[in-house]
Order: C-alpha cells, then sequence, then structure tokens
C-alpha cells in the first residue's frame, strides 16, 4: 500500500511539474460571479499564496472581475480585503450625488419635484435609464483602484494577464475584454441588466458576463493555462417556499441562467484542474456588509482542496521570484503634465476644465479630483463622469471622460404633493416639469411647470450663466398662478379668496458655489382677486403689480426633508411702487432660517422666521400664510394669513426601526408664532404656542409624514403630507 501511494503521489507530480530544465506548467484562475459572495474569492487567494501556488493567468466574471483585476494589477490580497471591508456600498450603488455635490439650482428643485426618477422626452418618444443604478461611484472606485496601471492598454502587460468576461446583451454572447481601459472592463462585466447601465465597448452594448459565461474556465484555459484553478461562489437556486412572489421566481429565472453557464465549464474541467466551491449557503449575493464573514469561508474552501494544490506549490526561492515579478506596479500617483477632457453634451469641454481644480506639473490629487468630479456630476447632466491616467509622447496625462444621459437632454421631472387632516380638509396638488438642460456651452437651462390641483398655475423660466463656469446668470420668467388665501376675523374664517395671477419676471443674480445664490430682479403681473367663499369684502380687489426684489438663499442640508446637519434659509426685500406698474406702494421684508445638527443619532432643529409688511399696506396676493404640521401644528396649513407674522420653531427628530425598507424618523416639534394685520401689532406675548408629533420617511413618492398638533387656543389637527411640507 505505501509503494503503491508513492506510485500516485509521483505519477500527480509528473503531471503538474516539470521535469529539471522543463518549463513549469502554466496555472489559471477562473473566478465566478456571485455579488458580495465574491468576498470569499480573497480567502482562496490568501490560501493560494500561502500554499506558495503561483498564479500566471486570471479570468473573472462580474465580482470576480474585481477581485481578479485587483490582483492581476498587483494589489496584495491585505489591500483587496482592505478595500472591501472600507467600500460603503450602500453608497456606491446608490447613483444620488450627496447633496452637498448638487448644484444650487437641483437643490431648489427637491421642494419643486419630489419624485427623484425624471424621464428622457426626445422626437416625442419618452427614454428610460438602462439600469437603475448608473454606476457613477462605482466607476469611480475602479478608476482609483487601478490607476497604477491605469497607462496598461494591452491587460497581457499586467503583473499577472488578465481577462473580464461580460455579456452583448444584443446578442446573448460572451464578450472577452483583453485590452482597453481596467476599470471600464470591470464595470462592463459586472453591469447586471436592468440594475447598472449598460456599458459600451467596441460597438458592443455590455451586461454581466454572469449571464453568459459566469465561471470562465475557458477564457483561462484560452489565455494558455494548462491547469485551471475554478472558484465557483455562484448563488443556488431557491427552494419551493422561495418562489412564491414575482420577486423570488425572477431572481430564480436568474440563478438558472447563470448556474447553467457554470455548470457548462464546470463540465469542462479536466483531471487536473481544480475545482474550488466555498460554503456560502449563509450569505446572499447583496450581503455586502458581512463581506468579512465571507472570506475565510473561501480560504477553508482552499485548504480542503490543499492536497490538490500542494503539487502545484514553488519552493519559497521560486514563488519569492514569482510574487517579485507580479509586483511591479507603476506610480500611482503620477505628475500630470495635461488634461484632456471627453464630452458628448452640448457643455463645452472648457466648461468642464474650468471645474477641475488640477494643476499642471504637479502630482495627481486623487481626493481633489473625485470632488471635482462630484461637483460635474452634480449638475445632473451626465450619466457617468470617468478619468483614465494615459501617457503620450512620454508625457502622463489625465483623460476625463463625461458622458451625458442618454436619455436627455430634454426631461420630464415629476413631483406629488398631498395634505389632508383626515377629515374635510384635503389638498392635492400635482407637478410636471420639463427641463432642457444643457441648453448651451455654457450651461444654459429652460424649463416649463405645470401645476394642477387646488392652486393650478403654469410657468415657464430660462436661466442663463453669463460665461463658460462663470457664477453671473440672468433669469426671465412667465407665469400664471391661482392662490387661495383665508381672511379671518377675532380668530374666525370669514372669507375665502382665490387669487389669479399672470405676470413676467426679470433677474440678474450670482451663485455661490453650491450653497448659494443671490439674485435682484423685477416682477410685474396682473391680478384678478375674488370672493370664493364668504361675503363680499370691499377690502379685497384687483391689484396689479410692479415690484422690485433682492434675495439671497443658503442650502447646506444634507437631506432637504431629513436632514442632520446644516442650514436653509433665506432672506428677502420686495419693495411695491406704482412706477413700475403696481396699484399700491408697500415695502416688504423677510427672513427664514433652519439649522440642523446631528449629535449621536440625535438630531436636533432650531428655526425662526419674521415676515413683515410695512410703508403701506399689501394686497391679499402678497399676504403671508401660516399653519401646518411645520408652520404652527393644530391649524391646518395655510389657516392664518395677514401682513406680518413671526415663528420660532424646535424640533427633535431620530431614525427608528426599518419600515418599507426604509429608516423612517419620529419627531417632536414645539412652535410659537402669529400672524397680524398691522406692523405695529407684532407682539411675542400674543404669540400661540404649539407642538406637535410625527413619524416621516422617504419614499418613492418623496417624504411621507403622519402627524398631529395642537395649540394652546384648543386648535387640534391631525396631518397626512406627501410631498414637501413646506
Amino acid at each position: 500500500m505505501f509503494r503503491y501511494l508513492i506510485l500516485c503521489l509521483s505519477l500527480t507530480l509528473a503531471t503538474a511539474l516539470p521535469a529539471k530544465g522543463e518549463e513549469r506548467l502554466k496555472i489559471g484562475l477562473a473566478l465566478s460571479g456571485g455579488g458580495a459572495r465574491g468576498a470569499a474569492h480573497i480567502g482562496v487567494l490568501r490560501e493560494l499564496e500561502r500554499l506558495k501556488v503561483p498564479i500566471d493567468y486570471i479570468a473573472g466574471t462580474s465580482i470576480g472581475a474585481i477581485i481578479g483585476a485587483a490582483y492581476a494589477s498587483g494589489m496584495s490580497t491585505a489591500e483587496i480585503e482592505k478595500t472591501m471591508v472600507d467600500t460603503n456600498w450602500d453608497d456606491i450603488f446608490n447613483d444620488q450625488p450627496p447633496r452637498k455635490d448638487r448644484s444650487i439650482r437641483r437643490k431648489f428643485d427637491d421642494r419643486i419635484f419630489q419624485i427623484n426618477n425624471e424621464i428622457g422626452l426626445s422626437g416625442g418618444k419618452l427614454k428610460l435609464p438602462s439600469g437603475v443604478v448608473q454606476g457613477q461611484k462605482l466607476q469611480l472606485l475602479l478608476d482609483k483602484l487601478f490607476v497604477p496601471v491605469a497607462d496598461v492598454q494591452n491587460f497581457n502587460q499586467l503583473p499577472t494577464p488578465f481577462r473580464a468576461v461580460a455579456t452583448d446583451i444584443a446578442t446573448s454572447r460572451p464578450v472577452v475584454l483583453d485590452s482597453g481601459s481596467l476599470s471600464t472592463a470591470v464595470r462592463a462585466s459586472m453591469s447586471v441588466p436592468t440594475v447598472f447601465a449598460t456599458v459600451n465597448i467596441d460597438d458592443h452594448i455590455l451586461v454581466d458576463g454572469g449571464i453568459s459565461n459566469n465561471l470562465p474556465v475557458d477564457v483561462a484555459r484560452g489565455m494558455g493555462a494548462d491547469i485551471v484553478i475554478a472558484v465557483d461562489i455562484g448563488s443556488p437556486l431557491l427552494g419551493a417556499e422561495e418562489l412564491e412572489s414575482a420577486i423570488g421566481v425572477t431572481v430564480q429565472l436568474t440563478n438558472i441562467l447563470v448556474r447553467r453557464t457554470t455548470d457548462a465549464q464546470i463540465a469542462t474541467l479536466t483531471e487536473r484542474d481544480i475545482l474550488i466551491t466555498p460554503e456560502l449557503a449563509a450569505f446572499s449575493a447583496s450581503d455586502f456588509k458581512n463581506s468579512v464573514s465571507i472570506i475565510p469561508n473561501g480560504a477553508e474552501a482552499a485548504t480542503a482542496v490543499a492536497d490538490k494544490l500542494a503539487p502545484l506549490s514553488l519552493t519559497q526561492s521560486e514563488y519569492g521570484q514569482h510574487q517579485v515579478a507580479r509586483d511591479i506596479r507603476q506610480n500611482a500617483y503620477p505628475v500630470v503634465s495635461f488634461i484632456t477632457i471627453e464630452n458628448d453634451s452640448a457643455l463645452s469641454e472648457a466648461y468642464l476644465l474650468s471645474k477641475l481644480r488640477q494643476k499642471l506639473g504637479e502630482r495627481l490629487d486623487f481626493e481633489q479630483l473625485e470632488e471635482d468630479i462630484g461637483l460635474l456630476y452634480g449638475l445632473e447632466i451626465f450619466q457617468t463622469i470617468n478619468y483614465n491616467v494615459v501617457e503620450e509622447n512620454g508625457a502622463t496625462g489625465l483623460v476625463v471622460n463625461a458622458q451625458q444621459k442618454p436619455w436627455g437632454p430634454n426631461y420630464l421631472q415629476f413631483g406629488l404633493r398631498y395634505s389632508s387632516d383626515l377629515f374635510d380638509n384635503n389638498n392635492l396638488g400635482l407637478t410636471l416639469g420639463y427641463t432642457i438642460t444643457p441648453l448651451n456651452i455654457w450651461n444654459g437651462e429652460w424649463r416649463s411647470i405645470l401645476q394642477l390641483g387646488e392652486e393650478p398655475g403654469v410657468e415657464t423660466e430660462l436661466n442663463q450663466p453669463l460665461g463658460i463656469g462663470s457664477p453671473y446668470y440672468v433669469n426671465g420668467s412667465v407665469a400664471l398662478s391661482n392662490e387661495r388665501f383665508n381672511i379671518f376675523l377675532d380668530g374666525n374664517k370669514i372669507s375665502q379668496v382665490r387669487a389669479k395671477k399672470f405676470g413676467a419676471t426679470g433677474a440678474v443674480g450670482r451663485e455661490f458655489g453650491n450653497w448659494g445664490d443671490l439674485r435682484a430682479g423685477l416682477n410685474r403681473f396682473f391680478s384678478n382677486n375674488s370672493i370664493e367663499i364668504g361675503q363680499p369684502d370691499d377690502n379685497v380687489s384687483d391689484a396689479d403689480g410692479g415690484e422690485f426684489f433682492m434675495r439671497f438663499r443658503i442650502d447646506t442640508l444634507d437631506d432637504a426633508f431629513f436632514p442632520a446637519r446644516g442650514v436653509n434659509g433665506f432672506v428677502q426685500w420686495l419693495s411695491s411702487r406704482t412706477a413700475l406698474g403696481a396699484d399700491t406702494e408697500f415695502d416688504q421684508a423677510q427672513v427664514d432660517l433652519t439649522g440642523a445638527a446631528t449629535f449621536g443619532s440625535h438630531t436636533f432643529l432650531l428655526g425662526g422666521r419674521y415676515y413683515s409688511t410695512f410703508r403701506g399696506a399689501a394686497p391679499i396676493q402678497n399676504n403671508f400664510r401660516l399653519g401646518g404640521l411645520f408652520e404652527l401644528p393644530g391649524f391646518i396649513e395655510n389657516e392664518l394669513s395677514g401682513q406680518d407674522l413671526y415663528l420660532l420653531r424646535v424640533a427633535y427628530q431620530r431614525k427608528i426601526a426599518s419600515l418599507f425598507n426604509t429608516s423612517p424618523y419620529l419627531g417632536l416639534t414645539l412652535q410659537h408664532g402669529q400672524v397680524f394685520q398691522n406692523e405695529e401689532d407684532i407682539n411675542l406675548a400674543d404669540g400661540i404656542t404649539a407642538g406637535g408629533i410625527w413619524l416621516g420617511w422617504n419614499s418613492f413618492v418623496g417624504p411621507i409624514y403622519l402627524g398631529y398638533g395642537w395649540a394652546e387656543t384648543g386648535d387640534q389637527s391631525v396631518y397626512m403630507i406627501i410631498g414637501s411640507p413646506f
């Protein structure tokens, strides 16, 4: 028996190791797709290194392409593990730019269009994105990861030759990517259909490679591998009890398709190839938060076949030489000699270049570059913005590629606003916007808005910067509005007025980065005011307007509706003059400011509002309104109306248990305020103290609030609000 075992071992070694003076057999590594379960690949690589098994070629699909490309580029297993663990995958799979990166105009949109998804409109046809996630943050992560080898265009020239496998969605055939941008190739390999946007490379429309070849054994062998180590981390088929929903059935269909390609590749393995299948039943493909726990399972699976791997091991000296050759990496912080812009939008290349602060002749500043790209992405014009480090004529440069949203540049946007006291006061408003941006090389924008519901209206607006990258702009709009105002006497509502207004506005302004805006201009309008409910009132009459205004706005909130930090508010001066066409003369000043701060899991909001009319009396359409869950609880929305008002408010909010896959907030608010008909009547002692409690969360139709408010006057109200609460 002992002699028989020695003979078997000798034959095994003879098939794997070369005789003295012969070249050793080449080993290829095939890494399958499987989402977060791909962290097991790191454990396998770590064990292969421990056993001193050399890897000569790597072929990967989807997450296998990410791990494989990282290792092929020269990264150590420790570096790959750190990247996997440190990456905020929830954020990576969310294309919405951080609010701090969004332009000030897009921030102002939050209260108009609460439904984030936009639809393209071109040639009378609706156009939709090719995926829920466009992959901007993922692309930036990959760009940064592979900067040390960004100038390598032939993947055979990487420290370890590499191939990524994607699928041509038009033909369903696998596409083996062996050249070009490594980060783009990897991005294409993991573009799960309908989840990630497709990637176009060489006339191929590419999606996730798992559809056509999830375990690229044949690709590794085609690269020259004599022996293939295949690592299968694919998801198993669901059980019958998990197929009771449409989602479960859809997932199962995908698993069947991917499983078939995997099994077909496993069937091609020979006796000297090695299959490693980590035990991953406890982990799902989306379980990125537990990636640290997944890694050891890969190492254990490799250890389980250590007897098969042992004959492939090198001596310490031989493996050291192999690693030295693999560890040769390019300079991760090259000196940038030039910057080239590739841009398919109406914006000029000079505009994009003006937003990049990278200085020529200095080393690449990754943090600054990513911040600048984030601000450009915050314009919400581009599908993706990525960069590559290239070598041209002996100089190292930066190529920034900005790809406009293919479903643009004309967009339909939507907003929903519903408020109710769950009894007899219900207000519904639907907003439809049509925006063309960029309108020209200076980033002009034309937008039209249709408002339906209790206060209908229509507006068209043109906003035009005054030069490439200029913060100065001109703005003009024409609008027709129809608003309601209440008139009270001794605390009792005696009538309701409908104020119809048609007019135009022209302004000049300046933006301050993406946090503030200052503008001054003229309003000219014609009004028709009528009593809708109640007795005729001689004080209610038509009042045309001619006004000069100056307004400064600031918005640094990290979230428009459930902020954890930041400031939001405005200061405005308005002067109505007969010389400008007004029927009455008056002045108004408005100050409104709210700040948010968070300590641990507790968020506090503090704010105040003071609106005043002086040097005359304003007509009904210029009255100020108050009332609602966040504007004096206990009263219904806009219940109070007058020439002057003040409001002081403090609020507390905190995230609570998950609800419908979101994180709802529980909030409390205490407020003190009142409206007045004359400036001299303003008195804090006459104010009303009120409090409210609410439950709110972000939904696909915008924020939703359920609340209750009570005022010291005895007024009470319950609230259901969908959309902006202000």
